[in-house]
């Protein structure tokens, strides 16, 4: 029976109509002019709630702690690329999640915005979780990315751990956060991704891709760490991931995805009515 279900969750977890209903009942649209205020992992989290394996791999990635945000977060992310090699999707708890990445058994875009947070958290770095996608059914892609606060620059810094780049402001000499450079490339420039570290992502034709002026971008805003954490730790081993994820909904306990610069209900819609609606 058990072999079955998973059967099934798995062949439910791809179909395009389960992203688009996982949009339309989570996602919420917010103004980026108050997205500074919004969808911070520090400020829903609290050291003790943090896996004790988080603060042992985080003494091997000596962190300067007298420097700046952007550094620290640059120094996490080398010491990721340099030591996970990534694979498929695990999306399980945090603890086991960075420990099946750390052994080789995985880790797509999403597990490694999710360890990363935590990371920055241990060393003081404010964080946030960020979405990309195409379109709500059918997509193309989907991408998570996150962004950093810097004190020395007073503003974000969007950082895409998994490709481990980086997104230069050459007007202002600068890194973009996730609303400035998407405002960006939606006026019609080319996007400047720099790479930070050795590691070189096998897929670069899918940076201009997932970082254009089509694409959507969206906070995370996630949970407690603990309180998500609790129910994986309790089910993973009993259940689907996808059964899981569809009880955090029924509980309230999920992610919320916030649109800043897109109406999702429009985009919710039929190409033909999106269109209806913008030339009215």
């Amino acid at each position: 029976m058990n072999k079955l279900l998973h059967k099934v969750a798995h062949k439910c977890k791809r179909h395009p109509m389960l992203y688009f209903v996982r949009y339309a009942l989570l996602s919420k649209n917010h103004t980026a002019k108050n997205a500074d205020a919004i969808g911070c992992f520090n400020d829903s989290n609290t050291m003790d709630s943090i896996p004790k394996l988080y603060f042992e791999v985080n003494a091997k990635i000596n962190v300067d702690p007298t420097q700046d945000e952007l550094e620290k977060a640059l120094t996490i992310g080398k010491f990721l690329r340099k030591t996970i090699v990534g694979g498929s999707g695990i999306g399980l708890s945090s603890e086991k999640t960075l420990e099946m990445m750390l052994a080789g058994e995985g880790g797509v875009c999403s597990d490694f915005a999710q360890v990363f947070n935590i990371f920055c958290f241990i060393n003081g770095i404010r964080v946030k979780e960020w979405g990309t996608v195409d379109c709500f059914y059918k997509t193309k892609f989907g991408h998570s990315f996150n962004e950093i606060y810097s004190t020395q620059q007073q503003k974000w810094i969007a950082i895409d751990i998994h490709k481990a780049i980086i997104f230069e402001d050459v007007a202002h000499n600068n890194f973009f956060s996730v609303i400035d450079l998407f405002n960006d490339l939606r006026a019609g420039n080319p996007l400047r991704a720099k790479h930070y570290s050795e590691y070189m992502t096998w897929q670069q034709e899918r940076i201009p891709l997932v970082y254009s002026q089509h694409a959507m971008p969206f906070l995370i805003e996630n949970k407690e760490n603990s309180i998500v954490d609790y129910y994986y730790n309790k089910l993973q081993n009993s259940m689907p991931i996808v059964i899981i994820n569809v009880l955090l909904v029924l509980l309230r306990k999920n992610q919320t995805f916030i649109f800043v610069l897109d109406d999702y209900k429009m985009k919710l819609l039929p190409k033909y009515f999106q269109n209806l609606k913008l030339s009215s």
